[in-house]
């Protein structure tokens, strides 16, 4: 077959070059590899040997299965990666053959991308696969597209980005694109991406950890606007263990009750001079989480909290659980619209060496601001819970929304009321905290 293949190729040369026949766009097929030329790359086309030359890049041709032709033009920054029970194909623009790697074992796919700038790549995953993984190195900023694709790994992470610049996440309209990890503990999670991640697109994610995390990303984690799904449903560890901070400014984010440890972690990046270190915001969109686990928290970051819209459901079960825990202040605003949280927490106490350890619906380290919207905390007082636990003082616009807490609010510091929106703002500043602004919060 391959000698005969080899002929047909010499028979399609005219005076030592390619013709092109009918069609915009040759796909030179090899094992797992396609490769998409256009027209004037096809004029170019020499043949020495058993090696044809395309420009820079040279093939074997007996490595070559066959040729296609289409009248259909190719994307030439994109490289679909199509799934098929074990097995991958992948296809890209021939121009890209020097500066992409790929490598495939089966449906294990690892793309290597030497590219430093200009036009960035895409990354177009489709298909099923219960036996592989989807993998990406690089240093430069890269667009991964969720386009109808379930992995499932049985080595490992199922996707897993190695590039520590902004990853661009879309989940295509109309898709339902689902990622399932090994339940080996030696990888972080199920999909864990270096860099700082930003979802959009208005698709659906779902995401079942079996080894550690279910989500993880080394730097910032953005949830835009225009983001869609994200159903966080199952983690021996944290539902989403973010580095350096997370922002939500849309979607809608589930975390099930078979997420074991923390719904979503924001902790400090090592690089202390990361601008956010450890914070947390939310702004809008739609987080429904429920934690049973012992000592975990829903919403939990190293240091600020800023609610500045949006709806939080968040229930705890476990023992001196938090449905939300600041490492310093709490502030809920309004920024994008006005908040609605809602807190429960049917947690019981523990003792824990000297100390009686409780659950807590809202504790904070530092001062809880509240400046407008709902707000309800509701734990369980026969089992000794409290709504919010306040290491310093609790500050409020008087009248500008309702918070109702059962029991009490337990604060530390001086109780203080402010009565005009200007007030609690100089308060604030008095104390360094200076709240984003919506002209910060466009995308």
């Amino acid at each position: 077959m391959k000698k005969i293949f080899f002929l047909l190729l010499t028979a399609l040369m005219v005076n030592g070059q390619w013709s092109m026949v009918n069609g915009q766009t040759m796909a030179i097929h090899t094992d797992a590899l396609t490769l998409l030329a256009t027209p004037d790359e096809v004029g170019e086309m020499m043949f020495s040997g058993t090696m044809l030359s395309i420009g820079d890049t040279v093939i074997d041709v007996t490595t070559i299965d066959s040729l296609s032709y289409s009248a259909e033009d190719f994307d030439p920054y994109t490289v679909k990666v199509s799934y098929s029970g074990t097995q991958s194909r992948v296809s890209m623009p021939l121009a890209l053959a020097d500066s992409v790697q790929v490598e495939q074992d089966g449906a294990y796919v690892n793309i290597i991308s030497a590219k430093q700038g200009g036009t960035e790549l895409t990354y177009s995953l489709s298909g099923t696969t219960a036996d592989g993984t989807f993998r990406q190195e690089g240093s430069y900023k890269c667009t991964v597209q969720l386009n109808g694709v379930s992995i499932t790994s049985q080595r490992g992470a199922a996707m897993h980005i190695k590039n520590g610049k902004r990853i661009d996440i879309e989940a295509v309209e109309g898709t339902v694109n689902n990622f399932v990890d090994h339940a080996d503990t030696l990888h972080d999670a199920c999909v864990h991406i270096k860099g700082h991640p930003e979802f959009f697109g208005s698709g659906t994610i779902n995401i079942t950890g079996n080894g550690k995390h279910a989500f993880k990303s080394g730097e910032y984690t953005k949830l835009k606007k225009t983001a869609g799904t994200i159903n966080i449903l199952a983690a021996p560890n944290d539902g989403m263990h973010v580095n350096q901070y997370f922002k939500m400014n849309g979607g809608k984010l589930t975390i099930a009750d078979k997420v074991m440890g923390d719904g979503i972690q924001a902790e400090c990046n090592s690089d202390s001079t990361k601008e956010y270190n450890g914070y947390m915001f939310i702004n809008g969109g739609a987080i429904d989480i429920t934690i049973k686990g012992d000592s975990c928290e829903g919403l939990k970051c190293d240091s600020l909290l800023c609610i500045g819209g949006g709806t939080q459901n968040v229930t705890c079960s476990g023992k001196f659980s938090k449905c939300i825990s600041a490492g310093t202040d709490v502030a809920i605003y309004n920024l994008l619209s006005s908040p609605v949280v809602t807190l429960v927490n049917t947690g019981t106490y523990a003792v824990v060496g000297a100390k009686n350890k409780k659950s807590v619906c809202l504790k904070a380290d530092g001062s809880f601001y509240f400046h407008t919207g709902t707000v309800s905390l509701t734990a369980d007082e026969d089992l000794k819970g409290k709504s919010a636990a306040i290491a310093g003082d609790y500050v409020y616009v008087r009248d500008a929304g309702t918070i109702k807490a059962s029991p009490a609010m337990d604060v530390d510091g001086a109780l203080r009321s402010r009565r005009s929106e200007a007030d609690i703002i100089a308060f604030e500043a008095t104390k360094g905290l200076v709240l984003p602004t919506a002209s910060t919060d466009e995308e």
